[in-house]
């Protein structure tokens, strides 16, 4: 039984097409065809919602079935060794236990030490992490109350104004500045995304998909809607936003995964109601 990457290759290899070609049609890089032939899914800075992204925009242009596509990603067929041995070779016997080899007269065989795994290193990574923060947190607070105290203590002049103003006036003088969201005279919310970079996109307006691949950078799209529009993607970093005509700043950080709604008032939670196709 062959891999999902072998069998993605053999289908564009049967096509005819090469990797230029395929990137050409499906605007994903070669680089990121040939990781999902080769089942490295790791080559992915978007993750899982990348992956399957790139994974229907290939089965697509394979005319490949999306779901069994999926399917197989799912259960872990994707690339290195094919799940099944081949029909009339055996299985490799187990490797015999420490007990039986004592029995036989053979010195026992350690145990290998457990590998550490991903998560731990992560967690570890994360402690560490924070450690450094509060400890640069803490420098910078004893830098800045000891410049306080060292600092003469002379009384600054005020102007007739700011003496004029009460105490609460003057600390709502310099509001916090939050991008305006102006309403639709005629009702609904128009959402605009520009990307930045090459970016897996899935917008749904009102409840439908009306897009989902991957846009350009410089590309430009716009998608009207009368309740809600909703954005998707791997990659917050790459796309700038406009609601109604007015910039909101892009979606999120580098390779951050990004869900995001607006409605006619602004920005909105975004409901876990699964979306209807078109």
């Amino acid at each position: 039984m062959k891999t999902l990457g072998a069998w993605l290759r053999q289908v564009r290899e049967a096509k005819g097409s090469t990797l230029k070609e395929a990137e050409a049609a499906t605007r994903i890089r070669s680089r990121f065809l040939e990781a999902l032939e080769a089942g490295d899914f790791a080559a992915f800075p978007g993750g899982d919602v990348q992956i399957r992204g790139f994974l229907h925009l290939y089965a697509r242009y394979l005319d490949l079935p999306e779901d069994e596509v999926l399917t197989r990603y799912k259960s872990g067929d994707g690339g290195g060794t094919p799940s099944g041995a081949p029909v009339g070779i055996q299985p490799a016997p187990p490797p015999r236990s420490v007990a039986s080899s004592a029995t036989l007269g053979h010195p026992p065989v350690p145990a290998p030490r457990p590998r550490r795994t991903n998560l731990e290193t992560l967690m570890i990574a994360g402690i560490l992490l924070i450690i450094l923060v509060v400890a640069a947190v803490g420098a910078v607070t004893i830098i800045s109350r000891t410049s306080s105290e060292e600092a003469p203590a002379t009384p600054t002049a005020t102007t007739a104004a700011e003496a004029a103003l009460s105490p609460t006036e003057q600390t709502t003088t310099s509001p916090l500045v939050t991008p305006t969201f102006p309403a639709n005279p005629e009702g609904g919310v128009t959402l605009t995304l520009e990307a930045t970079e090459h970016v897996w996109v899935q917008v749904l307006s009102d409840g439908a998909i009306v897009f989902e691949g991957m846009l350009s950078p410089e590309q430009t799209q716009t998608w009207p809607g009368q309740e809600m529009v909703i954005v998707d993607t791997g990659n917050g970093a790459g796309l700038q936003v406009t609601v109604n005509g007015q910039p909101q700043g892009t979606m999120g950080g580098r390779g951050q995964l990004c869900s995001r709604a607006w409605g006619p008032g602004g920005e909105i939670a975004v409901p876990s109601l699964a979306p209807t196709p078109p």
